[in-house]
């Protein structure tokens, strides 16, 4: 498989590698993991989830509502590399901008080797490569862009309508030309920060749930098949003139 090509403006966002366990960790595990693991991500957030419940009674409706701890995002202190852990999940992501996937590999490589030293038993059950990519698009004189120009997935509506469409979400999830992998690659419009422009998300997820490497080595090397399947996706999903926007 082909690398991608080496751009001068990348349209990267924000790359993702996800791994998710087959169980949860104990308790004082989770805690000795995120001890570990802010050394190297000092600052430290509470993920919380909020839940409401309405149960019926003889006098009305009782409303309850609770917050729970779900997880913890770490950061680094200029907040570009994350890190997002629940006692089934180890996500590591880099945002804007992207230093090159040694750096990202080896972030996950070090958190890794903290999860397993604490807990060296547990199987996976889901690992996922995603990057998401944003392309700032100036729009024509009639404030449009043609979404077929730049991307090579785009919806397609019947001639008879000829209204701009105001918003649109395409998805689709298939197998990959590795027989190990599967992809959902989203896209989708959105506002863009540039003046005078419009912008396209394409959002490519790499991911693996079944038959995934017991082994270290293995298993970390699967993660660079992956990111060779998400290089070939990304240039066969753009076109040249997409291309031309990031040189």
């Amino acid at each position: 498989m082909n690398n991608v090509n080496a751009y001068v403006s990348p349209p990267l966002t924000e790359a993702i590698i996800e791994i998710i366990f087959d169980g949860e960790l104990k308790p004082k595990d989770f805690e000795k993991i995120t001890k570990k693991l802010k050394k190297d991500y000092p600052n430290l957030q509470q993920i919380d989830t909020v839940g409401i419940s309405l149960q019926p009674n003889l006098h009305g409706n009782n409303l309850t509502i609770s917050q729970q701890s779900t997880g913890k995002k770490l950061t680094t202190n200029d907040e570009t590399d994350i890190l997002i852990l629940s006692r089934q999940k180890l996500a590591i992501a880099r945002l804007a901008p992207y230093l090159g996937w040694d750096h990202l590999f080896a972030k996950v490589v070090a958190s890794w080797k903290v999860w397993k030293s604490v807990c060296r038993s547990q199987p996976i059950i889901r690992v996922g490569v995603r990057y998401i990519n944003r392309i700032d698009i100036p729009i024509d004189s009639q404030g449009q862009i043609k979404n077929e120009d730049y991307l090579n997935i785009y919806p397609h509506l019947p001639e008879s309508i000829d209204k701009p469409m105001l918003n649109y979400l395409n998805q689709v999830t298939l197998p990959t030309s590795n027989e190990h992998w599967n992809t959902t690659v989203t896209s989708t419009n959105m506002p863009s920060p540039r003046i005078n422009s419009m912008s396209l998300l394409l959002d490519i997820d790499v991911f693996r749930i079944k038959d995934i490497p017991i082994k270290e080595e293995d298993f970390l090397a699967s993660l660079s098949d992956a990111r060779d399947i998400k290089n070939d996706l990304f240039e066969q999903c753009i076109t040249s003139k997409a291309r031309e926007l990031f040189n």
